[in-house]
């Protein structure tokens, strides 16, 4: 994703904060990015040690939970791996209003994994 693309979803969601919609120039283009309230469920992404599905909540605009609803977690490492990433995920979807998250060491897989089927959910919602 370009810096200008994130810049776009975090003057949207803090437009959307302030209950107003926002427009930004894409490509030269005007858009106008506003999410929609609700519940959106991304698809499930292979994380080669197993699957990740995750469901984003979004409230007035903004993006208030993700939940993961699939993750690797089929031996103690990837429990381990898994209990240490995905919190980390969410806090950084929910604190950067995006689906673009800095990928966690060790976790590369389950990472990706999480951001795909994110963008899926939130893409849903209008993004």
């Amino acid at each position: 994703m370009k810096s200008s693309s994130r810049k776009v979803i975090l003057a949207a969601a803090a437009a959307s904060a302030l209950g107003m919609a926002a427009s930004a120039a894409v490509g030269g283009q005007a858009k106008n990015v506003a999410l929609t309230s609700g519940t959106f469920t991304g698809k499930r992404e292979y994380a080669y040690y197993g699957w990740v599905k995750v469901q984003a909540v979004v409230r007035n605009g903004t993006v208030t939970d993700v939940k993961v609803l699939e993750y690797p977690n089929d031996n103690g490492r990837s429990r381990y791996i898994s209990s240490v990433a995905i919190p980390y995920l969410v806090q950084e979807t929910v604190g950067g209003q995006s689906w673009k998250v800095d990928l966690v060491s060790g976790a590369t897989f389950t990472s990706t994994a999480y951001e795909k089927s994110l963008q899926e959910a939130l893409q849903q919602a209008g993004l």
